[in-house]
């Protein structure tokens, strides 16, 4: 637990490195017109307000202005939570990998909740993702699908 906390902490600080201003940004426009119901959204963007809609435990940190990049809750960034979850909903979407859908399968016809099991995927996904950030190459895509293979059993 302690290392996954560790690994969370690490991934939070890479990806407001290198992405978190941009996205602050867009998970603000995309909440705003969701609230405002003005016009229609981009497809990507609908996934992201799809996203958005199911955690509703965030909702005040997109009201904030201006956005507070260090902001936790119980010890997680809402931001990057909220963009590995669309990682794995767009892998869903895209079939690739696809072992990404037979995990999800699997799990909910073992009875899970779809929910938890993005986030159990969101958390292999972290780990592959870090290693990328912290050696600054490809996402080893390889590594990725193994321990896909491995939670699937």
């Amino acid at each position: 637990m302690e290392e996954n906390k560790n690994m969370q902490e690490r991934l939070s600080r890479a990806w407001n490195e290198i992405m978190g201003s941009s996205e602050r940004r867009r998970i603000r426009e995309v909440w705003k017109k969701m609230k405002d119901k003005k016009g229609e959204l981009p497809k990507e963007d609908e996934k992201l307000a799809k996203v958005l809609l199911e955690h509703k435990e965030y909702e005040s940190i997109w009201e904030t202005t201006p956005p507070n990049p260090g902001v936790k809750i119980g010890g997680v960034n809402p931001y990057l939570h909220i963009y590995l979850h669309l990682a794995i909903e767009n892998q869903l979407a895209e079939e690739n990998p696809r072992q990404v859908s037979r995990y999800v399968s699997k799990r909910i016809a073992e009875g899970e909740d779809r929910h938890k099991v993005i986030h159990e995927i969101a958390v292999v996904f972290s780990e592959s993702l870090l290693d990328s950030l912290k050696y600054r190459r490809p996402l080893d895509r390889i590594r990725y699908i193994q321990k896909l293979k491995e939670l699937i059993g």
